[in-house]
Parts: C-alpha cells; structure tokens; sequence
C-alpha cells in the first residue's frame, strides 16, 4: 500500500497529479485535510464510491461538520489530545529532562497542564521557557491562569492562552508584527512574498535596501521557527503556520485595526458594513466574484485580492477611496486606471492580470517593488522610467514581454534586483530606432543592482567592458532558450535554492569567454555546462585559476568531444572543488576521465586526484 499525505497548496494542480498517481496504483491510502472541501474530489478525479475498493481516503479536519458535511465522510473518529502522562513526557522532552529533580518541577507541572494535551500548545510554550530561571515559570504560570483574552471560535481558552503567552514573550517589536503578518498569508508562503509585504509596510526602521530588509526578515523569521510559531515550507524559499496558531494570530492581529481575510470563494454579502470598511487595515481575499463599486477604506494599507473568474474587471473607481494603501497585490484581474491615484504606494504585485495601459504605474513615484508575473504585457513603457525609487522589478513569466525602450532602465538608481522573463529580448546596444531594445549595457549604470535572472541568447551580445562582478545573487542562462523553463534536469523550485546559478550553452571554449562571464564562472554555486561543440577539454588549469571554489552543483551535458572535463598543468594553482555537493555528467560519449594526467606521467598519485571532500 503506498501512503501520501497533502496539505494546501495549489490544489487543483495537485488533485489532478494525485488522480494520475490513483490510476497506476492497486491500494493506495490518501490523507486530505479539510481544505481540499473547497473541490468536488470526483470531478479532479479522486474515485469515491464502492466501486473503487482499492482507494482508501482518510480526511482529516479540526470540525466534524466539515468531515460529514462538505467532505461526506462516511465514518468519523474522533483524536483526541493527549493524556495528562503523554504530555507531560512530551513538554519534557523538550525542556530536558533535568527538570524532574530540580525546583521547577512543581511549577513545570502546572504549567504543561496549561497546554490542554495539545502537541503545538506544548511545543511552543515548552520551547519557550526552556532554559528560563524559575522567575520567569513563575510568571508565565500566573499569566496562563488568567482567564483568556479572547473568546475565539474553535480554539480552546487555555491554548489560546498559551499562543498568546509565547507572543507576549517575542523579544522585539518587529517580530511580533512580522509573525502577525505571516498568519494573514495563507499556507507555504514565499518569502518574498513576504518581503514585499515588509518593504511595503515599512515594518523595520532600522534598514534602507532589499538586501537589508531580507537579511532582518530571514533573521525574523529563523527566531520565530525556532520559537515554533512558524514552520518549515516545502522549499528554503517557503514558509508555513500552524492552523491553530495561524487562528490565535488573526485574533491577536484583529484587536487593534480590523483585518479583513476570507480565502474561500465569496460574494459581496460576506464582506464586512460599511463602518468596518471604514477602519478596516488590511484585506486579504481570494475567490471574488463580485466587486463594489468603490472601496470606501481610507484607512486601509494592505489589499491582496484574487479573482473567481478569468481577469475580473474592476471598476473605473475603485481605488478613489484606498489613497494609504501601501501594498496592493492582484491576481486574475483587469487593472482600473484609479490604480494611478494610489500616490502612498510602494508594492505592486499583478499576477496573470490583464494590465491594459500599464503607463499609469508610472505615475506611483512611491513604488519600491514592482512585480508583473504571468501577465500579458508586450512592452515596458517608457513612462515606467519615472519610478525611481524602484528596488525590485519582477517581470518573471511575461511570456509576450519582447521590449523595454532604450533609456528606461537607467533610469532606475535605486534598482538592486532584477528579474527578466526568459523570452525578453536584450538589444545589441548603439541602435536608435524606436523598434530597438534596452541592451546589457544599460545595466552598467544600476551601480545598486545586486541580483539579476535574465536570458542572454548570445555571448556576443555581452559588451566586452560589462561587468558582473557586484552580483551577489543571480540566475543568467547564456544560449538558446528552447529549454529554459522545462527540460527535465532545469527544475526552478531547486534551482532558486542557490544563490548563484549559471546555465552556459558552451560553443567554444572557455578560454574565449567574455571576462564578464568568468565572473560569474568564479562566483557560481550552480553550474551547468552543456553543448560543447569542438571541445576536447573543457577547464585549463592555467586558464581559470582558483574557480569553483563555491560551486555546489556542477551539471555537464552533451558534448561529442569531450574526453576530459579538467586538464591538469604543471606549475599551476590546482583547481579543488571543495564544496561541491552534486556532479552529472551525461551525454558525453568520449569522455576518457574527469582529470587528465600531467604529460610524461603514467599514473597519479592519491594526492593529485584529491579534487573533492569526501562526502
């Protein structure tokens, strides 16, 4: 029997992966939880019914009603928490085990009682006051055996107690605002989603550019996990919350200004009376099928909406009345020219959205992120080049972008992160008709940009005096780009772990290379070497010195010649690949051996073949 347990995210993806898996298999035993309600499980192709005796599926869900109701579970049985002798072995195995002969254990006791038997109240509270002095158990004791703060709808008192104790407890500001922002953010979230939330809030004061902002998020967000408020997403890039703790952080979040969230699919008649509207904060909503007119919200900072239907159209004056909002992110829409009123804001996500005349984004002067993904825009106009204050332009998966206009680029100072669809076409630079393209060139003026993902069709298009030597974070693919985003050993949720990653269609030999490109040869941790044509040897020694000194990953692929990947020299710097982790090498039918040996010599010793650690 083969088990496989699914959470949220991207459901409808994931049903139809999972309803090819339940074609091969004879007994297979699914685990759904409750938000795969939102879909009829037949028509995604999960066979339900007595003629599918080989499907096993196990719902799991916090509400009963959900399980018999929307899910028509046909048996229900009940977990309970965990006894008073189960949870006191579980809260001390996270504080040690030392507590048992030591004062606190009087006090340990009461309080893992506080916990009601629930594993993440445990968790997280346990964690908390590990390696406390007594003083502070005593005080987190009188603090839980306070009645609640709050009355919140199927969390139990004593366990919101315990979550909101552990908040209380957050050494700074910033963290409790970070780890509130992420509970309004649904499941698996990216980080830099998340970042473009902390930028566009302003949540830290202390820090001015992207690469500052990420390092104190990352920061944030690493305290929160090991505080077990947050967990581990699928990837490094995601992050994810406990339903229970994602519950208590709403509630908290909706003491001050009010907060708007609704994920499931909705109509004007669940959104909160106009007064509300009024003092409303922040709206997060997907599953829209209709829209006011206007938003009345002068209040409002945050909007995230995402549509029912195909690119929604909003109306002409939607925006009127939302002048302080500073983050706006819009999925499945048809952008409304009041977007141009939005003077405070300074985040811009649209995602698959029908744009029309994008040139009135060029009237938000605030904006700090722009990020147009999966949308049908042909062209960047010109009037973008007066958002210069601009950090981040994102224009991933813009399948139909063909042109920036010269000039435009240069205009951002402030840019310090770029990313390209890989259909963009760079100009040769020096053309003056309007037809033409921004070049490369154009990016030697952005003296802030540090992180770049972009596709160079050709090496010669690189001018000889560019430099990539500032890059920090960067994922360029130099050749054809037929197999850009889908081949089988390209995989993007990998490839975006690295921090620095090369793709090289190799047609000659690396000795001609640009000097830019060695740059970025010297500094990858992710490398792919592939169609090598005439090369017999593909790394010289004496030609890339100390190279590869941070490269984690090295990919090498179809090349007829080749019949060694490193030639050894004599009287020249080795080359080691100390940190390498993953090798392949394929397609390479004369291949001799990785190292060739030094000329007049028959055999090489243990220490000249020494190329990698051992692991």
């Amino acid at each position: 029997m083969l088990g496989l347990k699914f959470e949220e995210q991207s459901m409808t993806g994931r049903a139809s992966r999972l309803s090819e898996r339940l074609k091969k298999e004879k007994k297979i035993l699914v685990v759904l939880d409750d938000i795969w309600a939102k879909l009829d499980l037949m028509e995604v192709g999960i066979p339900l019914g007595d003629e599918d005796q080989g499907c096993t599926i196990l719902l799991t869900s916090r509400d009963l009603n959900v399980l018999k109701k929307d899910m028509d579970a046909k048996k229900s049985f009940p977990i309970g928490v965990l006894e008073h002798k189960e949870a006191w072995h579980f809260f001390k195995k996270i504080i040690g085990d030392g507590v048992e002969s030591s004062d606190l254990l009087r006090i340990a006791t009461e309080v893992a009682k506080k916990c009601g038997g629930l594993p993440i109240a445990i968790r997280t509270l346990a964690t908390s006051l590990r390696n406390e002095p007594p003083f502070v158990w005593e005080d987190a004791l009188r603090q839980l055996s306070k009645p609640s703060s709050s009355n919140f709808a199927g969390v139990p008192a004593t366990i919101y107690s315990t979550i909101e104790w552990s908040y209380d407890r957050l050494q700074s500001e910033d963290h409790k605002q970070t780890f509130l922002l992420c509970s309004l953010l649904g499941h698996n979230v990216l980080l830099d989603l998340l970042l473009a939330f902390a930028m566009g809030l302003g949540l830290f004061h202390d820090v001015s550019t992207i690469k500052e902002t990420r390092n104190k998020l990352l920061t944030v967000v690493s305290d929160l996990k090991a505080s077990c408020l947050l967990l581990d997403g699928n990837t490094n890039l995601h992050f994810d919350m406990h339903d229970l703790i994602s519950d208590v952080a709403m509630s908290i979040a909706s003491k001050g200004k009010p907060v708007f969230v609704l994920r499931r699919k909705h109509d004007l008649n669940d959104w909160p009376d106009d007064e509300t509207m009024k003092e409303c904060d922040k709206i997060l909503c997907g599953g829209i099928s209709e829209l006011p007119d206007q938003l009345n919200c002068p209040k409002l900072t945050v909007l995230s909406m995402g549509s029912k239907d195909p690119w929604m159209k909003i109306p002409t004056n939607f925006f009127k009345e939302t002048k302080n909002l500073k983050v706006l992110i819009l999925s499945g829409m048809n952008l409304a020219s009041s977007i141009s009123l939005l003077g405070s804001l300074r985040a811009l996500c649209l995602i698959n959205c029908v744009l029309g005349d994008i040139a009135l984004v060029g009237e938000l002067k605030n904006l700090e992120i722009l990020n147009i993904i999966n949308s049908d825009i042909e062209m960047l106009p010109k009037e973008i080049g007066q958002l210069t204050k601009l950090k981040v332009l994102d224009l991933r998966c813009c399948s139909k972008l063909r042109r920036i206009p010269p000039g435009v680029l240069c205009e951002f100072s402030r840019l310090e992160e770029l990313y390209m669809d890989k259909s963009y076409e760079w100009g040769a630079g020096g053309h003056s008709s309007l037809q033409s393209s921004s070049s490369l060139a154009e990016l030697n003026a952005l003296s802030c940009l540090t992180a770049l993902e972009t596709h160079i069709p050709n090496a010669k298009i690189i001018p000889e005096d560019f430099s990539f030597e500032k890059l920090q974070r960067y994922i360029i693919f130099i050749g054809e780009a037929s197999d850009w985003y889908w081949n089988g050993d390209w995989k993007w949720g990998w490839v975006r772990e690295y921090s620095r990653t090369l793709k090289v269609n190799l047609q000659t030999s690396i000795r001609f290379l640009n000097n830019g490109v060695k740059v970025l040869l010297k500094k990858a941790e992710n490398l792919y070497i592939d169609e090598m044509e005439d090369v017999e040897i593909l790394l010289h020694e004496s030609e890339v010195g100390n190279y590869f000194q941070q490269l984690k990953n090295l990919h090498i692929q179809n090349g007829e010649k080749v019949q060694y990947i490193l030639k050894d020299s004599a009287g020249v710097q080795k080359i080691e690949f100390l940190q390498l982790e993953s090798l392949t090498l394929q397609g390479l039918p004369n291949l001799i051996g990785f190292c060739s040996k030094k000329e007049g010599s028959t055999s090489i010793s243990p220490q000249e073949i020494a190329l990698f650690k051992q692991k």
